[in-house]
């Protein structure tokens, strides 16, 4: 669906809406589809399906309602999924730290909850072109987040990184939180946190959330692979 040229391009740009609530799928749907040089290839309602319709249809813009269920999660899956299509994130508030997390999900550009259908379709626009889409202030946290080699290394098999969603779960558990209520606090089911402790205690080399929690707070300098337990406990809540 890319335009082989370099001049305004002549096929109308594939979108594919992602939103849960029918009534503002389908206002989204239709705004957009009054706009010659956009195409509304498909809308979801869910994740399976959004990663259904991706493989079967394709899409140049995939349009994220950030309050879908699992959207970060979502975001990540798209991009395995269907690498060449952009991800823009909509309905994201003005807080540079989930714009942060979008952005390390794979997203390309998003569009704040208060803006007007105009600024949506530039958005669009734009991350079909390649173009960053996102305030200075942003562009200047994200260069600094690469520059200071985020996301870092984890302990365990080298070079094994933490996705963004595995940190905030992390975090959580630090806190003390327990998998139904780190499911609440994320807006995402059960059952993933569960898949999400279990590839955290795979990353940091360790078989329980006691220890998962123990060497996340240790030194790199005396991190050490702790002896395996009762495997079960990391499905506690």
């Amino acid at each position: 669906m890319q335009a082989s040229d370099g001049s305004r391009r002549r096929n109308p740009i594939g979108v594919l809406i992602i939103a849960d609530v029918r009534l503002y799928r389908e206002g989204l749907s239709a705004s957009l589809a009054s706009r010659d040089h956009l195409s509304i290839v498909a809308t979801s309602a869910s994740r399976p399906d959004a990663l259904t319709k991706i493989r079967e249809i394709g899409a140049d813009v995939a349009v994220i309602d950030m309050a879908v269920r699992e959207s970060l999660d979502l975001i990540g899956d798209l991009r395995r999924e269907a690498p060449s299509t952009k991800i823009l994130a909509f309905g994201v508030d003005e807080v540079t730290s989930d714009i942060i997390e979008c952005a390390e999900a794979g997203a390309a550009g998003y569009v704040t909850a208060d803006a007007s259908i105009d600024e949506l379709v530039t958005a669009i626009e734009r991350i079909s072109r390649e173009e960053l889409v996102c305030s200075l202030h942003v562009a200047a946290t994200l260069f600094k987040r690469v520059a200071e080699g985020s996301p870092r290394p984890m302990p365990g098999a080298p070079g094994r990184m933490l996705t963004s969603r595995e940190r905030q779960v992390l975090r959580l558990m630090q806190q003390g939180h327990s998998n139904k209520e780190i499911a609440q606090r994320l807006n995402i089911a059960e059952p993933t946190v569960k898949n999400h402790v279990h590839h955290l205690l795979e990353k940091l080399d360790v078989s329980t959330r006691a220890q998962a929690v123990a060497r996340a707070a240790l030194p790199g300098s005396r991190r050490r692979t702790f002896a395996p337990t009762r495997a079960a406990e990391e499905e506690t809540g």
